[in-house]
Formats: C-alpha cells, sequence, structure tokens
C-alpha cells in the first residue's frame, strides 16, 4: 500500500503540498490541499479554525484556515489514503546491475517478475536525485537531456547504464545503451545548471511548454533546503480568550452578524432564530453551546470579535507583546468568571510570577508562567534551495471567493520572561556592528540588537530547560518580542512555550520550573563564555546573520527557532550579561 501517516502538525511545520514523502512504496508528493475536501465531500467550514487576528492581519488579508482532516473523524479506516500523492522521482537505479530505468518499467537485467510490473520494487529502488530552481519548481531530472547533453537519440531508450561508485558523484558516469554518444560525469552534472521544466507538482502534470527563466539545479530529493516551509503563527490573547469568543469567529456567525448589525436587527431573537438557516448549517454541539450562553455574554462578545476582524493592519507580536505584559502586571483572566467554555485559552495566575536578578546582578528578570495559551499556526507556502533570493510558493487554495490557508491550532503552557525595573542597556563591542547592520535593513526588526540579544538569551534558555522540564529542547519553542518606541527605549521579551494537538494542551513540565528559575539561568550563562569551536567561533565578528553561534553553543532545532537560526551573537550576551 503507497500510503505514510502523517500527523496534522507536521503537515504543517514540516511537510505540505510539494514536499516529498517516504512511502513503503518510494517517495511521494503531496498534492494541494484542496483536493482532500472535493475528493471526501467535506464542507471547509467544518474544519475553519477561527483567529480573528491572524486571518485580518496583512500576511492571510482576510483568507481563511482551514485545519488539516484525519481519517477517524470522517469515518474512514486507518490505511485509507486520505490525500492524493504522485509517486516522484520517476526513474529507478538497479543497485545489482547498475541500471538506471524508468520506474514504470523494470530493469531489463533483472528476471521477469511474477506480475508485469513490480511497483514496490521501483519505489524502493528511486533514484535519489530531483531537479528544483529557486522559483519553487520541482521535477524528476531529465536524464534523456543530461546523458546527451540535449535532446535524446533516435533509438529512445528506457534506461541508461550507471557505471562506477564510491564516496563521490565525480566517479559516476552514465551512458547510452543505444548511441555512441560518450559517458557523462555525474559528478559535473550535479554541478552545472539545466533548464527547469516550470512544474509544480503538487497541481498536477507538466506545462505544455517550459518557460521558466531561473536555472534549475540537481539535488538530493532529501535535501535540508528543498522545501523550507514558511509560517506564521498567533498567540490567542484577550479578549478573544474564551470559547464564545472563539465558536463566534466562525465565517458564518460573523456574517450573520455583521448582516444583522448592519439592519440594526441584532437582537436576542433574530440572532437565536438566524442561527438555524446558517449554509452551511452548524453543528449541533455549537448550536447547543450558543443556546447555554447568555445573551448578554452574547452581546458584549460579539463587538469583540468584530472590531478585532476589522482592526487588520495591526502587528501580531506587538499585540502579544502588550497583553502579556498586561497579564505580567494583572493576571489574565483578571477575575476568574464562572463562564460558559472554562478555563479560558489564556491564562496568567499572579501568585505564580516570580522575580530574580541574572548573575551580573543588572536587571531584575520577571518570569511569567502562562498556564494556558492557544497557538494558531499557519503554513503560508515554501521555498526552495536559496531562502533570501527563493520565490514564496502559496499553498493556499481558492473556494468560492475565498482562499484558504492549511493551519493547525496547538495547545499548551509557556513561560514569559521581561525585565520588570530597567530597560536593556547594551554597550558591548558587538553592538555597534549590530545596530550598524539595523540601520542598513531597518525593516526587518530581527537585527536589531535588542532582538539579537533576547535572541541569543532564548536559545541559551532552551538548552537549559530541556535538562529539568521533562521536554526535549526540539520540543520547546520560543517567540522573541520587540517593541520599538518612538520616542522612548526599545523593550524586548520572550515566550518559551510548548505545544501540541488537543485540548487538553501539555502536562506542567514548564510551570514547575518557574518557581526555581533563578537556577535555570544560572545554567543557561554558566558557560557562555566558552565554546568547544573556540576561539573560530568567538572570533567571528557580526556579518548580518550571525555572529558567535555555532552547533556546540548556540544554535537550536528548527522546530524551536522561528528565526531559522540567525541573527544571534554569544559575545553580545556575555558582554551584557543579565
Amino acid at each position: 500500500m503507497n500510503h505514510q501517516q502523517l500527523r496534522p502538525s507536521q503537515f504543517i511545520t514540516t511537510y505540505g503540498p510539494g514536499s516529498i514523502i517516504e512511502t513503503r512504496s518510494g517517495p511521494v508528493v503531496i498534492s494541494t490541499v484542496d483536493n482532500v475536501f472535493s475528493d471526501n465531500n467535506l464542507a471547509l467550514a467544518d474544519f475553519e479554525i477561527r483567529d480573528a487576528r491572524l486571518i485580518t492581519s496583512p500576511l492571510l488579508n482576510g483568507a481563511g484556515i482551514v485545519r488539516i482532516p484525519v481519517n477517524a473523524e470522517i469515518r474512514r479506516e486507518e490505511d485509507y489514503p486520505l490525500y492524493r500523492s504522485e509517486q516522484l522521482p520517476y526513474w529507478s537505479l538497479c543497485v545489482e546491475h547498475r541500471i538506471l530505468y524508468l520506474n514504470r518499467r523494470r530493469c531489463p537485467q533483472c528476471p521477469p517478475a511474477t506480475v508485469t510490473f513490480d511497483r514496490e520494487k521501483a519505489g524502493r529502488e528511486a533514484i535519489r536525485f530531483v531537479r528544483v530552481c529557486t522559483n519553487g519548481h520541482l521535477d524528476d531530472v531529465d536524464w534523456h537531456y543530461v546523458v546527451h547533453n540535449g535532446p535524446r537519440c533516435a533509438n529512445q531508450p528506457d534506461y541508461y547504464r550507471w557505471q562506477g561508485g564510491g564516496g563521490s558523484l565525480r566517479n559516476v558516469t552514465i551512458q547510452c545503451p543505444n548511441c555512441g554518444a560518450p559517458p557523462v560525469n555525474f559528478g559535473t552534472a550535479y554541478s552545472r545548471d539545466w533548464p527547469c521544466s516550470e512544474r509544480y507538482p503538487e497541481r498536477g502534470p507538466r506545462p505544455n511548454q517550459p518557460a521558466c527563466a531561473a536555472p534549475a539545479r540537481i539535488v538530493q530529493r532529501g535535501a535540508a533546503n528543498l522545501r523550507l516551509p514558511e509560517l506564521v503563527s498567533a498567540l490567542t490573547i484577550p479578549p478573544l480568550a474564551s470559547r464564545l469568543t472563539t465558536v463566534l469567529q466562525d465565517t458564518r456567525i460573523m456574517t450573520l452578524c455583521g448582516m444583522l448589525l448592519s439592519r440594526n436587527m441584532l437582537t436576542e431573537t433574530e440572532f437565536r432564530q438566524s442561527l438555524g438557516y446558517v449554509q452551511p448549517p452548524l453543528s449541533q454541539a455549537v448550536l447547543q453551546f450558543l443556546q447555554q450562553c447568555s445573551w448578554a455574554e452574547i452581546e458584549q462578545a460579539i463587538p469583540q470579535v468584530i472590531g478585532t476582524a476589522s482592526g487588520a493592519g495591526r502587528s501580531l507580536k506587538e499585540d502579544e507583546f502588550n497583553s502579556l505584559r498586561y497579564a505580567a502586571t494583572y493576571g489574565a483572566p483578571p477575575v476568574s468568571a464562572p463562564q460558559i467554555g472554562a478555563p479560558p485559552l489564556f491564562e496568567v495566575r499572579l501568585s505564580e510570577l516570580r522575580r530574580f536578578y541574572g548573575p551580573a546582578r543588572r536587571y531584575l528578570l520577571r518570569i511569567v508562567p502562562v498556564s494556558r495559551l492557544r497557538m494558531v499556526m499557519v503554513q503560508l507556502g515554501y521555498r526552495r534551495l536559496d531562502p533570501p533570493n527563493a520565490l514564496l510558493v502559496p499553498v493556499s487554495f481558492q473556494s468560492g471567493d475565498r482562499a484558504w490557508y492549511p493551519g493547525v491550532e496547538l495547545f499548551g503552557e509557556g513561560i514569559f520572561l521581561d525585565l520588570e525595573d530597567a530597560d536593556l542597556d547594551l554597550s558591548g563591542t558587538r553592538f555597534p556592528s549590530w545596530l550598524q547592520s539595523y540601520n542598513s535593513t531597518p525593516t526587518d526588526e530581527t537585527l536589531h540588537p535588542v532582538h539579537v540579544w533576547w535572541h541569543t538569551f532564548s536559545h541559551r534558555l532552551l538548552r537549559a530547560l530541556s535538562i529539568d522540564s521533562g521536554y526535549s529542547s526540539a520540543s520547546i519553542r520560543e517567540r522573541v518580542f520587540l517593541h520599538r518606541q518612538t520616542n522612548g527605549p526599545t523593550r524586548g521579551g520572550l515566550l518559551l512555550y510548548t505545544v501540541q494537538p488537543g485540548g487538553d494542551g501539555t502536562l506542567g513540565g514548564l510551570l514547575a520550573l518557574a518557581r526555581n528559575f533563578d537556577q535555570v539561568i544560572a545554567a543557561a550563562l554558566r558557560d557562555v563564555n566558552s565554546c568547544s569551536n573556540d576561539p573560530l567561533c568567538e572570533e567571528a565578528f557580526p556579518s548580518g546573520i550571525n555572529g558567535a553561534a555555532c552547533y556546540s553553543c548556540l544554535l537550536a532545532s528548527e522546530t524551536s527557532c522561528e528565526q531559522r537560526n540567525i541573527h544571534l551573537d554569544r559575545v553580545l550576551l556575555s558582554e551584557n550579561l543579565p
């Protein structure tokens, strides 16, 4: 069976349309998300993820967010292939006879199988090279063109001789069995550019005429830069952190409320009666929940939801930073309300807040446990090969008059850190270099020295937290905040959190460390002045990407760092210890 099981969160964070997945029958490419809904006759509204702040942000610009269906909830057996896929690459390498052959045929020197075509054998022998370009196109290597350095020979062979091997591609030659063309050195072919086929395999067959001007390269299908997903995430914050406001953010309900408001008919009777006529129909669980809520609660929540939905253009992270700082002062919610749908999706208990000095005793760090949080993560698209210069290929699809992006909602816990009694004062020798990098690119706030300091501090804490929290460093994520004031200091902070699918969230491993977080800080900064790669690591001067940062001292896993391990500097932190 040509299938592979994936978790919905994996589909968003790592894979998705256009990614190559290894299955038991060989590698395949996942198709676009809309196919799963059309193939299985599923209504998008039943799988909508509601987050008004994220939807109205400039990144989504009103597009919807849809979660990934799983087999169990649509009553399909576990091994049913829910998502379309296409086999890629199309060529296989018989390691026994050193023959490169089309995997829709078979190796010409292997004994005939009991069936005409052994698909699983051909899939297991799939060649490990594909062709990609920076515009996001992906296709099989045109071996006919490579071997003949142009159009194929008149005999049109469906296999080639693969000779040599070893640890280097320069030891491999490929030769046509039908013509007298000289053997082609694969190492040379691997290092040069080739014509692009202008194909996105997730969208269907090849186009009729290749027209992509970007040169294509041959890369390994398991390369880390083959597909780099572009993610955007948002933390659910007050006033939209209750179950009622989450339910009201359903596109169907928001459309109904907007229509009733425009007609000056938003009354309890009209609202409750109109719910039964919404199309597609609302689920019985939602209708029952809204019937249990008092009209006073609904009437108060509707302006909050609609007001947030009309607030496009505001910074997601700036809103979250302000909300976290407010919660650190007053709690969230300030008073626990016995409303239906409690507990809230964002909770900070002031009784658990702690304050500690760093090793230099320069700043008082405020440690704020966030006992409940909800994070919505959306995959906007992906890039291939070189992220700074590569084109973003969107993974959205159109349904009616609205675009939709795949996403996932995650629940968990976290710890928020900021400075309570002073602003960060950077005066080390690295500060002018980072400030110069930021001034040359002022739109990139991650280059600001204050952001670099907090980002570096975050990576040191990630390593220290993994020792005692019960979570691996790859399971803890960061969210670094920066607030620039026109006539005031630049403030920063960070949220270290762990989340997982499901409403129960996580088990409190991070929260339990808050009361003794001074020990975590001490462990994180104990050896910040040294690295096993010194003096090479320490002497790395800020280049606009990184300063002193390597895998031995600072770099984190891809799932933890929100900036792909760039804009870090251990020396900037050590020169300005808290």
